[in-house]
C-alpha cells in the first residue's frame, strides 16, 4: 500500500472496523492486505461498480460513503448506503460472479482496492474467515435482491431479516425447469441473475409467455392460494435466485398488511395476464375462490 505511516494506520483500522471478518485478520493478514491493496480517492458521483460488470477488485472504505444502487442511471434506487470499514464487491471477486448492483460514491471518499485474489489467498486456508464471508455473502445478496423488488425495498431492515433468515440461495443450470406446471407451489423464488422462461402446456406445444431476468421473482400464486404451479420456468442461462418457502413467506406477509394487500393484487393481476396469454380456463367464481384461499392460507399461518 503507497502512504504514509498515519494513512496505513487509519486503513488498517478500517480494516479492523470490517463487520464480515475484520476482528478474526491476524496482523500478518492485515498486512498482507495493506501492502497489495493501493488507497485511492474518489469522487462524488463516480462509480465504482456496474450491474452484470466482471470484476475482481474488492473495496473497503476508508473514508465516506457509497450508495447502491439498483440500476446505473441517475434515477436508479438507492437499495443502501454503506459507511467506513464497509467491506464490498467481494461476492464478485471470491465467486466470480458478475456484479449485481450499481455501487456510486455519495460523499468523498478513500478506499482501499483490494486485488480479489490476494482476498482468496487471505481466507483460504482459514474456516473461520470463510464461514464469515459466506454468512455475509449470503445477508447481503439476499438482502439485495429482495430490495431489488418493489414490494419489499421500503422495507425496515429489522423486518427484512426474518425473510433473510428463513431464506437459501440455489443455482439452476440452463435448461433445468425450476418450477414444474402442475407441482405444488411450495417456495417463492427471486431471480439474482439469468433468465428464464415461462411457458404453458396447451395439448403437445409449449406456449411461451414470458422471459424473467434479475429481479423478477415467481411462483407467487402457488404459494398465496395452494392451488398448484399454473405454468412451467425453465432457465435460459444460468440462473441464480433466492428460495423463500412458503410458511415463513406467509408469515412474513401477515405480519406486513400493506405488502400483502399489494402482493395480493399483483399475484391475482398475473395469474389472470398469464390465463388470457395461455388460454387457461378460469371463470369469475373461480378467481374469487382463489383469492379467497389467498386470504384463509395467511390467517392459518398467522
Amino acid at each position: 500500500m503507497q502512504g504514509n505511516g498515519q494513512l496505513r494506520e487509519t486503513v488498517e483500522q478500517a480494516i479492523e472496523r470490517q463487520e464480515a471478518f475484520g476482528e478474526l485478520l491476524t496482523q500478518v493478514e492485515k498486512e498482507l492486505l495493506l501492502d497489495f491493496g493501493v488507497v485511492r480517492s474518489a469522487a462524488p458521483g463516480e462509480l465504482l461498480c456496474r450491474p452484470d460488470q466482471v470484476d475482481t477488485r474488492v473495496y473497503i472504505l476508508v473514508i465516506g460513503e457509497v450508495e447502491v444502487l439498483d440500476a446505473v442511471e441517475q434515477e436508479g434506487t438507492v437499495l443502501a448506503r454503506l459507511g467506513r470499514g464497509e467491506l464490498f464487491g467481494e461476492i464478485s471477486a471470491l465467486f466470480r460472479l458478475p456484479r449485481i448492483s450499481a455501487v456510486r460514491v455519495s460523499r468523498p471518499a478513500v478506499l482501499l482496492e483490494i486485488p480479489g485474489d490476494v482476498l482468496e489467498k487471505v481466507i483460504s486456508g482459514r474456516p473461520e474467515l470463510y464461514h464469515a464471508v459466506i454468512k455475509r455473502y449470503k445477508q447481503r445478496i439476499t438482502e439485495t435482491a429482495l430490495r431489488r423488488v418493489t414490494l419489499f425495498r421500503y422495507v425496515p431492515a429489522d423486518r427484512l431479516g426474518a425473510l433473510i433468515e428463513h431464506s437459501s440461495l440455489v443455482g439452476i443450470p440452463p435448461g433445468e425447469t425450476i418450477v414444474g406446471e402442475g407441482e405444488a407451489g411450495d417456495a417463492l423464488y427471486i431471480i439474482i441473475y439469468g433468465t428464464a422462461r415461462v411457458t404453458h402446456q396447451v395439448g403437445d406445444e409449449a406456449m411461451n409467455l414470458a422471459l424473467l431476468r434479475a429481479g423478477d421473482y415467481l411462483g407467487e400464486w402457488s404459494v398465496l392460494t395452494g392451488a398448484p404451479r399454473a405454468a412451467t420456468v425453465t432457465a435460459v442461462t444460468r440462473v441464480d435466485a433466492i428460495r423463500v418457502d412458503c410458511q415463513p413467506f406467509l408469515q412474513f406477509i401477515q405480519e406486513n398488511p400493506a405488502i400483502r394487500d399489494r402482493l395480493d393484487m399483483i399475484a391475482f393481476n398475473r395469474h389472470v395476464e398469464t390465463a388470457e396469454q395461455g388460454q387457461l380456463v378460469d371463470s369469475r367464481e373461480a378467481m374469487d375462490e382463489a383469492l379467497a384461499r389467498i386470504q384463509n392460507l395467511i390467517d392459518q399461518s398467522d
